[in-house]
């Protein structure tokens, strides 16, 4: 069983869950990982040799039918982290108010769901709550 990557999926999905508002490039970064370890969960779980790098997994995903409704999730959470690291201005990209919506239950909640279910696991993840964002009044 691919332990330790189970382990750090849960571990980033905990860390999201404490990341301020005002950070929600850091958000949806943390959210990307949390889906790469969910990934690389599965790929052990499979026993997938040589899948070291994002590129040798997007290959993989890619060129894997079993993978085809994974890489339909992944690829835009690993596209939208890699935008909104890079580009300046994270709020204009995911507003904090969109990340629930946008990030969690569009891409990565059905790729847990497709992982588990290809793994035969069922680990009983709750929805992820993020912080309150403060609502400043003049």
């Amino acid at each position: 069983m691919p332990t330790d990557h189970i382990n750090q999926w849960r571990h980033n999905r905990a860390f999201i869950s404490k990341i301020d508002p005002e950070f929600p490039d850091w958000a949806v970064t943390a959210t990307f990982y949390t889906a790469l370890h969910a990934v690389d969960a599965l790929l052990k779980y499979d026993k997938v040799p040589r899948v070291v790098s994002h590129e040798s997994r997007n290959k993989t995903l890619i060129q894997t039918t079993r993978y085809a409704k994974i890489w339909e999730m992944y690829q835009p959470l690993y596209d939208l982290s890699r935008t909104i690291r890079y580009l300046a201005k994270p709020q204009r990209w995911v507003p904090w108010a969109q990340i629930e919506a946008e990030v969690f239950r569009r891409y990565l909640y059905p790729l847990e769901a497709s992982v588990q279910k290809l793994m035969k696991l069922d680990d009983g993840l709750p929805p992820i709550t993020m912080k309150t964002q403060s609502v400043v009044t003049s």
